[in-house]
Order: C-alpha cells, then structure tokens, then sequence
C-alpha cells in the first residue's frame, strides 16, 4: 500500500543521497519536487491567513507582497517540521533497538522504510518507532510556542498539527499502528 499523501513508487527509489545516522536517505525522480509543494502550502496558508485576517478585521493588513514573504516562511517552516518528523522516527527506531533501513524523500514528504517481516518485529518496537515522529513533532511544537517570535510560535502550530494529525488512524500513518495496539490490549485486557 502507498503511503498516504506519496505520489509516487517508494519502493525502489533511483538515487541513493548519502548515509547519516545509521540510515540510507533515497529520493525518487520527483523528489527535487518537494520543494515546490512545501513552498506552495505554505503559500496556500498565508492566503488563508490572510484572508481570515481580512473577515475578521475588514481589511488585510498584510498586502501581497507580505503575504508572499509569510507564505514563503511558512513553507520552509512547513519543510523542517517534516524533517523534524523523520528525524524523530529516525531516533524512535535506535530507542526501540531496530534501526530503520532507509529514508526515501518523496516530491510530498519522507517515507521510512524497514524491511523484513512485520511479525518478525514485536508489536510494542512498531509503536514506539511510530511514536517517534509525533512525539518529535509535539515537544519542538510546544518549546516553539514558548518563545516570543512569531515565525517560532507558527513553527510550534505547524508542528503540534502535524503530531496530531499523523496519529490519526488511518491506514499507512502512524496513529494507525498506535491505536490498532492501544484497541488490541483493551481487548485482550477486558474479560
């Protein structure tokens, strides 16, 4: 099954990048793409922004060339919280003592990579590498929002979405992992 929001085939990506942190980093044929889809959703929130602003306000006090400042900002932001992301997978994996094979940079967002049989890997080490991502994302999210600048406060919201929306269940994400085992245990704990 292809990931969630991957255009494109992972499973044999062309290019091997380079080796860092126990890892292999790939990228497929439109990986070089990527940094025209952060840059435009991070363009497509400024707008929204900006337009919120305007309905609640009457007037933008952002003009166009600001928001085009903002939505550039926003989508490096945007980048380095997914990179925030599979570098927590990255460490999760090393905790959990199974390090992952392979990172494949898409033209959307990485995809971890761990082969071999999922039975042969214990149900608890899939949840804690699934964790990592997220709980990365939550603890930089909520040391951004303790600081006073903006870029850095909009980086702690970027990051806390992104930890609350990968761990929604469905199929190829992380929460699908997590709580299919929290469903698991309830059952198995209820008499």
């Amino acid at each position: 099954m292809r990931p969630l929001l991957v255009l494109e085939d992972t499973t044999r990506p062309p290019w091997r990048l380079f080796s860092a942190f126990g890892v292999e980093w790939h990228a497929t044929r439109w990986a070089w793409a990527a940094p025209v889809f952060w840059l435009a959703l991070g363009w497509m929130v400024a707008w929204a922004e900006s337009a919120a602003r305007g309905a609640v306000g009457g007037d933008s006090p952002v003009g166009p060339p600001g928001v085009a400042l903002a939505g550039l900002t926003y989508g490096v932001l945007l980048w380095l919280t997914n990179a925030v992301h599979t570098l927590g997978h990255v460490v999760a994996s090393r905790v959990a003592g199974t390090s992952m094979d392979a990172v494949v940079l898409t033209s959307t967002r990485d995809v971890t990579v761990y082969r071999g049989a999922k039975r042969d890997v214990a149900e608890w080490i899939r949840v804690v590498r699934s964790l990592g991502g997220p709980l990365a994302n939550a603890l930089i999210g909520l040391a951004a929002l303790a600081v006073a600048a903006p870029w850095l406060r909009m980086l702690g919201v970027f990051n806390l979405c992104i930890a609350a929306w990968t761990l929604a269940p469905v199929p190829t994400m992380d929460g699908w992992i997590v709580w299919r085992w929290v469903f698991r245990r309830k059952a198995r704990l209820t008499p």
